[in-house]
């Protein structure tokens, strides 16, 4: 069966290697270049949090999540690129006199029944678990399942095994039409029995008559080199409007972020943004007032009303978006879900029921 994949950030790249693996002929088509520089993989932070992220985020997110955490391991093991996978915790931090906004966050997970290991950080192990930052930050939880990966890294192994394995990438490719069965580009037509569109906002036009319209939450972060700042856990600092994270990423770099502004302008990062940023990440540790700007980031996170992802298939074509803020945390499981789906509708040859259960419900539009 030979399957074409439109769009290849995260989500179509994971789907690509479940279906290789499946025995599918499978052919990707990235609009940019070999490293898919215009997706918002490569604005990510590639934090596997669902524990953290479960404050703002859906129950269906959040199980998606977990499944992902699980399934990440064997994914980088097929890339031969376990080292990758970085399982180094969350520490969430406050002031002493700001606690209660942790402990709410805490309330919040029990009330829905959200089973968690946190460890209380205090001064005997708040070294090991996280480094050295200020005496004003001490009050605070570590989450040790938590990890990290490099999304880059991970964009270039992929592209090392779509080599080795002779799986059609062809990037550079805009694509100016597709149906059912035919996908066309500047450099001609290619014949496929289905069709997946994974372009983010690339396809909001397609859910304007859906029950869920699709829209750009622009997202902005700034890559650091800090080496007066020595902290190995993923940071995460309550905030007024939304939660900043400080992720360590070697050789004394970290990337700070993310901010999470309604519109769709992809404009350089803002002053506010990025005074925003660097104050908290100062005020955490002085060690990034010495610090040197490398680079900053700005995309728009594909998001549904409703913050979930979703599968809708129409004229024939399967659409999987909304990824939010969620990308890297839950695309292992929606890949997962949905190849499940295309293999069991393959074998049988016609277009039979979707298996029926609570997750399926709740990611697909037209159920």
């Amino acid at each position: 069966m030979r399957v074409g994949i439109i769009g290849a950030g995260i989500l179509g790249r994971l789907i690509a290697l479940e279906l290789f693996k499946r025995k599918y002929k499978v052919t990707i088509f990235e609009k940019s270049d070999a490293n898919s520089s215009g997706s918002c993989t490569t604005t990510a932070a590639g934090m596997l949090a669902p524990w953290s992220e479960s404050y703002e985020s859906s129950q269906l997110v959040f199980e998606l999540g977990v499944t992902s955490l699980k399934l990440w391991p064997d994914i980088l093991k097929t890339l031969n690129s376990t080292h990758l996978f970085n399982r180094q915790g969350t520490a969430h931090l406050t002031l002493y006199r700001e606690r209660h906004k942790l402990e709410n966050f805490f309330e919040h997970l029990k009330k829905r029944n959200i089973h968690f290991e946190a460890i209380k950080i205090n001064n005997e192990n708040k070294k090991e678990f996280v480094g050295e930052f200020s005496q004003e930050y001490s009050f605070g939880y570590y989450f040790p399942q938590e990890a990290t990966l490099n999304p880059m890294e991970f964009i270039l192994k992929c592209n090392d095994f779509f080599k080795e394995n002779k799986i059609s990438f062809n990037y550079n490719h805009n694509v100016k039409f597709y149906v059912n069965n035919k996908i066309t580009t500047d450099q001609g037509d290619f014949y496929f029995n289905t069709v997946i569109n994974t372009m983010g906002l690339g396809a909001k036009n397609v859910f304007e008559k859906s029950k869920e319209s699709l829209r750009g939450v622009r997202g902005s972060l700034v890559i650091v080199h800090a080496p007066l700042v020595n902290i190995h856990s993923v940071i995460r600092l309550t905030h007024l409007r939304y939660p900043i994270y400080i992720v360590p990423r070697g050789n004394n770099k970290y990337i700070i972020g993310a901010t999470s502004h309604e519109t769709e302008c992809l404009k350089p990062i803002t002053v506010e943004s990025l005074l925003e940023l660097l104050s908290v990440a100062a005020h955490f540790d002085k060690g990034f007032l010495e610090a040197n700007l490398l680079d900053q980031r700005v995309n728009l996170r594909p998001t549904f009303m409703d913050g979930s992802p979703h599968f809708f298939s129409q004229n024939g074509i399967h659409y999987i978006n909304g990824l939010h803020r969620n990308g890297i945390t839950i695309s292992p499981a929606l890949a997962n879900i949905f190849c499940n789906y295309l293999e069991r509708k393959s074998n049988n040859n016609l277009d039979f029921p979707i298996e029926k259960n609570k997750i399926m419900e709740e990611l697909w539009l037209n159920y």
